[in-house]
């Protein structure tokens, strides 16, 4: 798998470092300190393959020797806590052969450095990493001032700059994903931190998922267990040379339990993601066999109502009559199908006995009323009568 790796630092004299004896130890070659009437002996040194000065035209070909370039910039910084270099440290992918992989780096240091005026001295290591396989490396250390005719002017603030140190970073992610492309590797390597990058494969996973696409959902879920680790602190060389020579240090220590945490971390993510692709199986399987099961019921049902109403069908086609009772054998019909269906039929309207026959009007109660109010009373053929007679005693 590449590994991407660029870090930024700075060799300052305030932690008594010395900018001839790291460009001795990086190059693997024999330097001497004029400052500090030393000489610096790395030529013993394995691992180098490949060492150079990489300068900007303008440049004066005295900074082109290693020697002469550093005891400058030893002389022209005069403070006791003066910073004396720049340092970039970044991982080579071990995928490309040693002279693609040189072809990038001087790509990239011409690009990003020396086109802006800094003189780079470039050194690549190949060592052996912990899995065993190769670790090629490189080492640029980087002139902090300005050139002006034959020597160095002041310093160049805005190489200091952090957004400077982001684009870098990101440019040697693009540049090394080109170079990988090209040598037709599949590998990637990626700027961002870990949890930048576990977030994103956890969305992308949730995309595959929620589109169907179970092989490309298991790719995602498998590069968030990957990403589910904690950075590993850097031993350092001391340290290193220390733990090769079988003496543990405190830097070894945290690395080792780091190393714990992450195995750990990693074999619970596994089975998680295992017990997950598991359960979804199973949930899978169990829904198929229900629809199943309901698509069968359903047929049953559609084959019953079916059989119903070719049945009602065939009775509403039948002649249609009065039975012997004189019933008739058409509402009886609407009666049955109503009860198949579920459905409720007016009863039909019965006639009542009397239908048709007119009801005497009672007699207008207006007359007896108006008597009733002007004290009246109803003039009978009674009461006629009896009053002739009382007309015919009085004229006798």
């Amino acid at each position: 798998m590449a590994i991407y790796h660029l870090s930024a630092k700075v060799i300052s004299r305030a932690g008594g470092r010395s900018s001839v004896a790291a460009a001795a130890y990086r190059s693997g070659g024999r330097l001497r300190d004029a400052r500090q009437g030393r000489e610096h002996d790395y030529s013993r040194k394995g691992g180098v393959v490949h060492s150079e000065i990489m300068a900007p035209a303008n440049a004066p070909e005295w900074m082109r020797d290693r020697d002469q370039l550093w005891n400058a910039v030893e002389a022209v910084e005069k403070r006791r806590d003066a910073q004396l270099a720049r340092e970039i440290e970044l991982a080579l992918p071990r995928e490309l052969d040693r002279e693609s992989r040189l072809e990038l780096l001087r790509g990239f240091v011409e690009r990003e450095f020396v086109g802006r005026g800094m003189i780079a001295d470039v050194a690549v290591h190949e060592g052996k990493a912990r899995d065993g396989h190769g670790q090629p490396h490189a080492h640029v250390m980087l002139s902090m001032r300005e050139l002006i005719g034959e020597g160095f002017g002041k310093k160049d603030r805005s190489w200091n700059a952090p957004d400077l140190l982001v684009g870098w970073r990101e440019a040697w992610a693009r540049d090394a994903n080109r170079a990988l492309e090209r040598a037709g590797r599949s590998e990637r390597i990626d700027h961002r931190s870990l949890d930048v990058q576990r977030a994103e494969a956890a969305r992308q996973a949730e995309r595959a998922r929620e589109s169907r696409q179970d092989d490309l959902e298991l790719e995602h879920e498998k590069k968030v267990v990957e990403l589910s680790r904690e950075p590993e602190p850097k031993i350092g060389p001391s340290a290193y040379a220390q733990e090769k020579r079988g003496i543990a240090t405190e830097r070894g220590d945290a690395f080792r339990a780091a190393q714990a945490r992450n195995a750990q971390r990693q074999e619970m993510g596994w089975r998680q993601l295992e017990l997950r692709l598991e359960l979804r199986e199973r949930g899978r399987a169990f829904v198929a066999s229900a629809r199943e099961r309901l698509g069968q019921l359903w047929e049953r049902a559609e084959g019953a109502m079916s059989r119903i109403k070719e049945r009602v069908m065939g009775e509403v086609e039948r002649p249609q009559g009065r039975d012997g009772d004189g019933r008739d054998e058409r509402g009886d019909l609407d009666q049955r199908r109503a009860a198949v269906l579920g459905r409720e039929v007016a009863a039909p309207e019965q006639q009542r006995p009397n239908a048709g026959q007119e009801r005497a009007a009672p007699e207008a109660p207006d007359q007896d009323r108006r008597n009733a109010i002007l004290g009246r009373h109803r003039d009978t053929g009674q009461e006629r009568g009896s009053g002739r007679d009382r007309d015919r005693d009085r004229e006798r």
